[in-house]
């Protein structure tokens, strides 16, 4: 018994070097991250032939990720519709009411993630379904990611139909104004926890 339990340590300390060395061992479970100050949310709509630039000043997402164990990562992203800020005043104080995000009713969007893929060496998709004024629909969020120690940047890009959430009533529910398209980024920051 004695020979056999030695050769079995000897090989098994062989290899794990290198797969330390490969993957650290605090990402093969997910991990906590939390947003830092200075992350954005932005995005951008056509207004006529003009492009209208936009953030969302208020949103808050809970991140548990590791490019190691994707299966397990989760991501949920919760952003005030009342936060919507164009530079606009006049159309500041519209964004939040019935013929837009109507926030009196859902103030919060949702965006929730359970399932993320690989696409490229540092790049994924969230798969998800966001909940944006009541309405829910299955959205894929493509991001870059860098992970250096105890710090993560992302970035990501992904356009919504704004009519099939029913962003646009009344009037502003034709694409004849107002494009149908609206692109959605962030740019985000996250230490692990």
């Amino acid at each position: 018994a004695p020979a056999a339990a030695e050769p079995a340590p000897a090989a098994a300390t062989a290899p794990a070097p290198a797969e330390a060395a490969a993957t650290p061992p605090a990402l093969k479970d997910p991990v906590v991250w939390t947003v830092q100050k200075g992350s954005t949310l932005t995005f951008a709509a056509t207004w006529s032939a003009d492009t209208i630039q936009g953030q969302f000043t208020a949103w808050t997402a809970d991140i548990l990720f590791s490019p190691d164990a994707l299966d397990r990562s989760k991501l949920t992203v919760a952003i005030d519709m009342t936060s919507a800020k164009t530079g606009d005043d006049q159309r500041d104080a519209s964004l939040p009411s019935d013929d837009f995000f109507a926030a009196a009713a859902h103030p919060k969007a949702i965006f929730t993630a359970t399932k993320f893929r690989k696409t490229g060496e540092g790049r994924f998709v969230a798969d998800g379904t966001l909940d944006l004024r009541g309405v829910k629909k299955p959205l894929s969020l493509p991001f870059s990611l860098k992970i250096d120690g105890d710090m993560a940047t992302a970035r990501g890009v992904t356009t919504l139909d704004r009519t099939a959430f029913g962003v646009g009533q009344g009037e502003w529910a034709s694409t004849d104004q107002i494009g149908g398209k609206v692109k959605v980024s962030f740019a985000l920051t996250a230490k692990r926890k």
